[in-house]
């Protein structure tokens, strides 16, 4: 079931921000529980979106995402923070409708663009593949550097 989350789903988000963190090219970089867990609280009270997937009343995976307007023009594009499924949940139903979910989302919003990356370093094909599945189009790469 896809739903959208509620505070109390903050302390499991941040298990699985936790372990997305630690599987990822994020893993060289400080974590800190107390902050993420406040900004998750800050997307649920309105400063975007956060929505879950549970599979038997447990939560286990979800796609936070935001919209803001372009810097060049007052229209809105909907972003993806993070989208991300626990590896024994992962049979590609769960992703897509968490993408669906989130697309519908930013229609209501009023979005005229979903941009989604991947800046994980994770799976970079099959999420590629994934997210051309749902409509999305390649339009560049994203690209980091250690300092």
């Amino acid at each position: 079931m896809i739903r959208p989350a509620k505070h109390s789903d903050v302390p499991r988000l941040v298990e699985l921000a936790i372990l997305l963190h630690s599987t990822s090219d994020y893993s060289t970089m400080a974590f800190c529980p107390e902050k993420t867990g406040a900004f998750f609280h800050e997307l649920i009270n309105g400063q975007g979106v956060i929505f879950v997937a549970e599979v038997d009343d447990v939560v286990v995976g979800g796609m936070a995402g935001g919209v803001i307007d372009q810097w060049f023009s007052h229209d809105l594009i909907a972003y993806d923070y993070s989208l991300f499924v626990e590896p024994s949940k992962r049979n590609g139903v769960l992703a897509v409708r968490l993408i669906q979910t989130f697309k519908e989302w930013a229609r209501i919003k009023g979005a005229k663009q979903i941009h989604m990356g991947i800046g994980t370093g994770v799976n970079v094909e099959s999420t590629t593949r994934l997210y051309e599945s749902q409509g999305l189009r390649k339009i560049g790469p994203l690209l980091m550097m250690e300092i």
